[in-house]
């Protein structure tokens, strides 16, 4: 057992955690805490139940629940708690090189040359960009896509152009993410739960990660610029082919 320095109530375990005694007891009914260390008939608890309730909490803020956090923290890699936090946290963080920002609705609307509009803050909120808060302005999640936006509406493009060409944008982000988090859960995340998920991998994994980030930034980059070359090619072509009466040239064969 510990020293009793380093012992506490249960009430100063909420106090030192910020949860209440509620919560404590809770977690422990629901096996996400062992229980105290026990000395007559008093609980004590230890250093290692703050650094649990400290990565149960961590992992809560990040959008899991506890039956999901009850799985994570199960076996040895539980115990190195802040390096779970931080693996997580990088994980589960937000790729975004902005942070989010609140809009009066009617002041983002005004950016458009629009008035405020309810259908169309559910459409734009449907495709993830922004999302109405309870006082109702509105949090801009990406801000640089509104800054195209607004750049592309003065070029002249309505707002059923931005939002078609918006939302094809985000479908098909949407389908290279997957890809690109399904490559690493096949490989480095499959590896690491058929080790035993050893704690110290995890910064391994964590370094791999942020790695990811700057590739995955430059394979889509690089696919797209080949793929905008291929399409206006081919739209000239066939611009070119609608102008003149003729039919766009099509790739010739070894016999010309």
């Amino acid at each position: 057992m510990a020293d009793d320095a380093e012992l506490f109530t249960i009430e100063q375990l909420a106090a030192r955690t910020g949860l209440t005694v509620r919560n404590i007891r809770s977690h422990i009914t629901r096996g996400l805490l062992s229980p105290p260390h026990l000395r007559g008939r008093t609980g004590y608890y230890g250093l290692e139940h703050v650094a649990r309730l400290q990565l149960v909490t961590s992992l809560q803020q990040q959008g899991f629940n506890l039956a999901a956090i009850r799985k994570l923290v199960a076996g040895r890699s539980a115990s190195s708690a802040e390096e779970t936090v931080a693996f997580y946290r990088t994980a589960l963080g937000p790729w975004l090189t902005e942070s989010p920002e609140i809009w009066d609705e009617a002041a983002l609307a005004g950016q458009f040359g629009l008035q405020p509009d309810p259908a169309l803050v559910d459409r734009l909120s449907a495709l993830g960009v922004l999302e109405r808060l309870p006082d109702d302005r509105l949090q801009v999640l990406n801000p640089a896509l509104i800054r195209v936006g607004r750049h592309l509406a003065t070029l002249g493009y309505g707002i059923d152009d931005l939002l078609g060409v918006l939302r094809v944008l985000m479908e098909h982000s949407r389908a290279v993410a997957d890809a690109f988090v399904q490559m690493f859960m096949d490989v480095q995340w499959k590896d690491y739960v058929e080790a035993g998920r050893p704690p110290e991998r995890l910064p391994g994994l964590q370094a791999l990660i942020e790695q990811l980030q700057p590739l995955a930034s430059q394979a889509v980059v690089a696919a797209f610029q080949q793929a905008m070359t291929d399409a206006n090619k081919q739209a000239f072509e066939r611009a070119t082919a609608e102008l003149t009466g003729s039919a766009p040239d099509e790739p010739q064969s070894e016999l010309g």
